[in-house]
């Protein structure tokens, strides 16, 4: 899951407009609005869609002048990163994490994918 602080440039004249349309944004929430083409809102990802793809998609709008990324905040989807990888893990011997992390997908036969030793290793 991801949260972006973005800022909004408009035309004042379009301000309305765009203030509508980004509060009918799934997964965004509008802050302060000074007036002046400066729009603030958070950004968080949805169930449909990545907070990044709902930015990307805002600064296309033919209305933004300007969509600037001024805070980012990105937590691992539990999907993505089971909870018993740990990442640490490569720090004590690189050959024998990439054997841990091949595990799994081996083949009966070691010797035919060359998997049981790491790069550069000699049996």
């Amino acid at each position: 899951m991801s949260v972006l602080g973005v800022v909004v440039r408009v035309h004042p004249k379009h301000l309305a407009s765009v203030r509508q349309r980004l509060a009918c944004t799934p997964g965004l929430d509008l802050g302060p609005d000074p007036g002046d083409g400066r729009l603030i809102a958070v950004i968080e990802s949805t169930a449909d869609a990545p907070a990044a793809a709902i930015m990307a998609d805002i600064a296309q709008w033919p209305e933004v002048h300007n969509l600037s990324l001024v805070f980012e905040q990105s937590d691992p989807d539990t999907a993505e990163a089971p909870a018993e990888f740990d990442f640490r893990s490569w720090r004590g011997d690189v050959g024998a994490f990439a054997r841990r992390q091949a595990e799994p997908s081996l083949s009966s036969s070691p010797e035919s994918t060359g998997a049981a030793h790491g790069a550069g290793e000699t049996p």
